[in-house]
């Protein structure tokens, strides 16, 4: 692990997406919410998903991660809303790709978690990157419950 890699993993726009998650804003109202933790770094997060006609109409989040984890979860915060959760579990899918180092479209309106290419090399903070994702998912079966 070289500085330079550090560097490129934590470059400024990751930064800027991380603080945009660090005012929780919570649902009281919420369809589902779901907390997930990643086992390796110890990340946590609460999705909180409020859903009408099939489509995501309002999401709340509780995030305590990791500057990658936090970007993440701010990233689909401001994607989800209007999008179904099987359009925003394909681009979920596509950022795994992604991170195993495989060539992935990212769906138009996910490009930005295309700044995250670099945590390729830093296999261990993939759990963290992924976990709204996973909430996300782990939402979708509570709510076809």
């Amino acid at each position: 692990m070289t500085d330079t890699a550090l560097a490129t993993l934590y470059e400024r726009r990751v930064r800027d997406w991380a603080r945009r998650a660090r005012d929780d804003v919570r649902l009281a109202d919420a369809d589902v919410s779901v907390t997930r933790t990643s086992p390796i770094c110890g990340s946590r997060l609460t999705l909180d998903l409020r859903c009408e006609n099939g489509r995501i109409v309002a999401l709340g989040h509780r995030a305590r991660a990791c500057t990658l984890g936090m970007a993440a979860t701010a990233i689909v915060a401001a994607g989800a809303i209007g999008e179904t959760l099987t359009d925003v579990l394909v681009a979920g899918e596509a950022l795994a790709q992604l991170l195993d180092g495989e060539e992935a479209g990212v769906p138009e309106g996910w490009r930005e978690l295309e700044i995250f290419a670099a945590a390729r090399a830093f296999p261990t903070r993939r759990g963290s990157i992924l976990l709204p994702f996973d909430a996300l998912a782990e939402a979708r079966v509570l709510l076809t419950r």
